[in-house]
């Protein structure tokens, strides 16, 4: 043995190399593989997507230890002469001259070059021709390769600050950190904090991904995203329609606001859920079967009653109950009438029926021949006087009405909102609903969900604890009523379903605005709504003019007139809490000197003159000649005791999905509350066994 070993000192200097001997001729510079990965801002013109896909699959071999150099190590060497590839790890550019090795801890290595004639201690293999450590003392020696094992096996990954490494040789079962979902196979764990683990599949996905499969597909390249902190509203994957979490990765198209989860974008086969999204449905029913199915939305702000009460209109029409002025029916060959103009929000024209509060958008409709504001749909004409077994009142018959007072409104059973035009009223129990309710399908077929039924439920026959409306994300309460789709798990309130046109012209666009149901494609900028001029959130239904790029919240779209700016508060979705409130009655009250008009109230009316609190969102009298300005209910409640009469305030609930606000990421947790340490257990040992 010790003839051997003097036989190999002989051909290896024992003293070991230098830093120096060690040097490249050229100087080398570090490169930063992951740099732009970590900065990378989706949009931004500095990176350009074929070079980060490239970086992301760059290799090349270590001149030093011959082993692969790639984006997973993140820092490398490499020569600053362009004519020269020469290229080292990091680790082995930095290699020590001396190694404390646990395997030896006797003895401290020595850095030396090596042969392969002898065997490494510590892998029983060959040394490879290069560098080794060895103790000359014991004649003990490892080659670079399990010197620097740990390193050679540890990785750099952008969706994590610290290094990772993996610690087992077979696949486990555990959940990855990265997606939220348990997986067998190889894991990854940080060698700083015990919090985070992450599988090796969701560790190797691309950061660019071009989905074009049989099901789902997308005109641009998807960038994963290693949270979703930096989103402003919550958002469902657009594959499987499962709420995307704030801390996982996440494909997303950011200027088309189109998000998926990673196993969504790259398996092979059709999601189970996602048969129930919008143009992936098979159609339940047949057309025969549904002569008169109503589909929506309807193609402009006309109601559903015109297409419930067709005929043909009478030249005059006389109702007491409603007007004791004869009314005259309005068409094209009239001239005698040619002044009157219909609803136009171009214009700024607003023209209601004084039944549904709807506007009139075509002729012919019936005017009162002395009052130019009171005005008829020609099918509102034909309503029934008395319902009988109406399925949401069956006990008492429902008569037509009309409130006495201008200032007061009917609040519908059914839909929750005011109106101050006619309704149905139970004598016996004061029980009301709006005459657009009144007649409301007990079928549809929405757009937004075309191939499946809808069905009406009424709220004492909801079955299901928690729903959602589809177009505003509200929680659908037990008292409402809504539409549902049976075989899917998707809803649709009343108010959403049937208030909604296709499409509206507003003043701030020359185009018609389309009823949306998500966010637009090759829209970079963040969405806000023109009227109000606050955010709006794309994953509820809004209205957008794609030559224009604008937007209007849903229930902002009936508001046209400049009056009307500023009457939403920022807590409504959905519909325009007033839709069926007719405004613009100019009167003489007794509570103040000037003719007051009945108007919505607006931000800039400031606070009530008789109580002091807010008059937005809420029903008010406005002088016409001076600044003042009361809610309605305060003229009823002079009238009638203040502890019998309902307060006319109506408010939406509050439980809205709120846009989410700006924060910083999260602060890293190093390490668990706690971690399982063994402990042994007692045995009782009997040796009185039988």
């Amino acid at each position: 043995m010790t003839s051997k070993m003097k036989e190999r000192n002989a051909e290896v200097d024992v003293m070991g190399l230098t830093v120096k001997e060690l040097q490249h001729e050229h100087p080398l510079t570090l490169v930063d593989l992951q740099l732009m990965h970590r900065d990378y801002i989706e949009d931004d013109d500095e990176y350009d997507d074929n070079d980060l896909i490239t970086t992301q699959n760059f290799h090349c071999t270590c001149n030093r230890c011959g082993r692969r150099i790639d984006w997973y190590h993140r820092y490398y060497y490499k020569c600053s002469m362009l004519s020269c590839d020469y290229s080292l790890h990091k680790f082995c550019e930095e290699v020590p001259t001396t190694l404390k090795f646990q395997g030896h801890p006797s003895h401290t290595l020595i850095l030396e070059r090596t042969t392969n004639d002898e065997k490494c201690r510590a892998c029983f293999k060959n040394h490879r021709d290069g560098l080794g450590y060895h103790c000359s003392t014991c004649n003990y020696g490892i080659d670079l390769l399990c010197a620097t094992f740990v390193e050679q096996h540890t990785i750099h990954h952008p969706s994590h600050p610290h290094p990772l490494l993996s610690v087992t040789v077979e696949p486990i079962l555990s959940k990855c950190f990265a997606c939220g979902n348990k997986h067998e196979g190889h894991f990854y764990h940080c060698t700083t904090c015990f919090n985070f683990s992450i599988n090796s599949y969701c560790l190797s996905l691309p950061i660019k991904l071009s989905l074009q499969t049989q099901h789902f597909s997308h005109r641009h390249l998807l960038t994963l995203s290693y949270s979703f902190l930096d989103q402003l509203y919550d958002c469902e994957c657009r594959i499987c329609g499962v709420e995307l979490k704030d801390e996982h990765m996440i494909y997303k198209c950011s200027r088309c606001m189109y998000y998926v989860h990673p196993d969504c974008a790259t398996q092979r086969i059709e999601p189970f859920m996602s048969i129930f999204l919008p143009g992936k449905t098979k159609k339940n029913f047949q057309d025969d079967d549904h002569p008169d199915l109503l589909r929506l939305p309807v193609d402009d702000e006309s109601h559903i009653l015109s297409h419930q009460f067709k005929g043909e209109a009478s030249e005059q029409f006389r109702d007491p109950f409603l007007h004791s002025d004869p009314f005259v029916l309005i068409h094209d060959k009239i001239n005698k009438y040619a002044t009157t103009s219909l609803h136009d929000p171009m214009k700024r024209i607003k023209l209601l029926c004084n039944i549904c509060s709807k506007p009139i958008t075509k002729m012919p409709f019936y005017k009162c021949s002395t009052n130019d504001d009171f005005v008829l749909h020609d099918w509102c004409t034909r309503l029934p006087d008395v319902l009988r077994g109406h399925s949401a009142h069956p006990e008492h018959p429902l008569g037509f009405s009309r409130l006495k007072y201008t200032g007061s409104t009917a609040k519908c059973r059914i839909c929750g909102l005011p109106c101050n035009g006619s309704y149905y009223r139970c004598i016996e129990d004061n029980y009301r609903i709006d005459v657009n309710c009144a007649f409301m399908p007990k079928e549809i077929t929405h757009e937004a969900h075309a191939d499946h039924l809808l069905t009406r439920i009424e709220s004492s026959r909801s079955g299901v604890s928690k729903k959602e409306c589809h177009a505003c994300r509200v929680s659908i309460g037990e008292s409402e009523t809504y539409f549902k789709c049976n075989a899917c798990d998707f809803y649709l309130d009343c108010r959403c379903a049937l208030q909604l046109p296709k499409t509206i012209m507003h003043k701030f666009d020359k185009h018609p605005l389309q009823l949306s149901y998500a966010p637009i494609e090759d829209h970079k900028s963040q969405y806000f709504c023109e009227v109000c001029e606050e955010e709006l959130d794309p994953g509820k239904w809004f209205y957008h003019c794609v030559e224009c790029a604008q937007s209007v919240h849903s229930a902002c779209a009936p508001l046209i007139l400049q009056s009307e700016q500023g009457v939403n508060s920022f807590y409504l979705e959905g519909v325009y809490k007033f839709i069926n409130i007719k405004f613009g009655s100019v009167e003489k009250r007794p509570f103040h000197q000037h003719p007051v008009s009945l108007a919505p109230g607006t931000e800039n009316d400031g606070l009530c003159h008789e109580c002091g609190s807010k008059l937005q969102s809420e029903m008010i009298w406005k002088c016409l000649h001076c600044n003042f300005a009361c809610h309605c209910y305060h003229e009823l409640t002079s009238l009638i005791s203040a502890y019998n009469a309902p307060r006319l305030i109506y408010r939406l609930g509050e439980n809205k999905r709120v846009i989410k606000q700006h924060r910083p990421q999260t602060s890293l947790e190093f390490y668990p509350n706690e971690m399982k340490r063994p402990e042994t257990r007692h045995w009782k040992v009997d040796d009185d066994i039988q």
